[in-house]
């Protein structure tokens, strides 16, 4: 088997299907390919032990991870073209027991402000007037419920400015940013590149991910000092993220002057009603006709209007009322 030619097969399938994440996995003998549509993981292919671990080096190598490295941990993402189209990957790495390498490939997807929000584009209007203004934005939700995206298009929005995003690794290319990603063996983290950033007179900054003391205390010190700021945190609820931030050391004075907003969002399985009920991931019909459905909610407002939300598209026949149940914040 030519890897090559079979791992563009495999990238051109993903994205034909809209999987989110792609995962290559070493079993005792084999490795196991396996798709992953929203909650649900499909398997594709199983390739012998040589062929996966082939496989594994070559987006590796794509990805300007250590090829000769197989027992720390890699990240890495690289553009990847599948005949007339380029997807971007974001890519990780790490080793079992038994030292056999395992990779997981998230698939990122250049999606329009119509496809995430059309059911409810009044409050995209809203998200863009508040989110372009002075203070810390933060984007909050489970993994792979497009927090990133969302930042991105935003920040599209913007023009004649000065925009710096700062990821790790960078998921998605725009020339018209200023796109740093951390290198920790040098010393360049998080909080070290916001400090840089600033002296670069940034109209818009863009943090990948607030997870120490440090990148909080100076993603809110560019907050304070008149920048407009987007970042993610890892938080389960509204709620959840003023706590986060207090237990990052922010001060309550902080949080009151430099939080401006907090958008709350998650990806949900739309009922298909093809199929009256829950839907097969490759059903082509749900694909062409039902895009993945983006709920956001905004500033301090909280659970109360994510569930009238949730309730509302529930009513409206958009999502089961399993999945109504599984969303709603008690």
């Amino acid at each position: 088997m030519e890897i090559k030619t079979f791992a563009t097969r495999m990238i051109h399938q993903g994205r034909l299907k809209k999987v989110s994440d792609i995962y290559i996995l070493p079993s005792r003998e084999n490795y196991d390919i396996a798709f992953r549509f929203h909650q649900q993981i499909r398997p594709y292919h199983r390739l012998s032990q040589e062929e996966g671990e082939q496989l594994i080096l070559f987006f590796k190598f794509l990805a300007d991870m250590d090829v000769g490295e197989h027992r720390l941990p890699q990240l890495g993402a690289c553009s990847f073209e599948t005949g007339e189209q380029t997807i971007r990957l974001r890519m990780s790495t790490v080793s079992n027991y038994r030292h056999q390498e395992s990779l997981v490939i998230r698939l990122l997807y250049p999606l329009e402000t119509s496809q995430l929000y059309f059911l409810e584009k009044n409050q995209w209007k809203i998200l863009q007037e508040k989110a372009l203004t002075k203070g810390l934005h933060l984007f909050c939700g489970p993994v792979g419920s497009g927090k990133t995206t969302t930042m991105y298009v935003l920040a599209r929005q913007v023009s004649n400015q000065q925009i710096i995003t700062i990821e790790d690794p960078v998921e998605i290319e725009e020339e018209h940013f200023l796109q740093l990603q951390l290198q920790e063996s040098v010393g360049m983290g998080y909080d070290t590149l916001i400090k840089l950033c600033l002296r670069h007179r940034p109209d818009l900054m863009i943090i990948g991910e607030i997870r120490d003391e440090k990148t909080a205390k100076y993603a809110m010190r560019a907050a304070l000092t008149g920048h407009c700021v987007l970042a993610t945190l890892h938080a389960k609820s509204f709620q959840g993220v003023i706590q986060r931030l207090i237990d990052l050391g922010i001060k309550e004075v902080d949080l009151i002057q430099g939080l401006s907003s907090i958008t709350y969002q998650r990806l949900l399985s739309l009922y298909c009603p093809i199929c009256q009920g829950e839907c097969d991931p490759y059903c082509k019909q749900y694909l062409k006709n039902h895009p993945v459905l983006m709920v956001t909610q905004f500033e301090y407002e909280g659970r109360k209007l994510w569930n009238e939300l949730l309730k509302k598209i529930w009513l409206q026949g958009f999502i089961t009322e399993q999945m109504y149940k599984k969303e709603y914040m008690d």
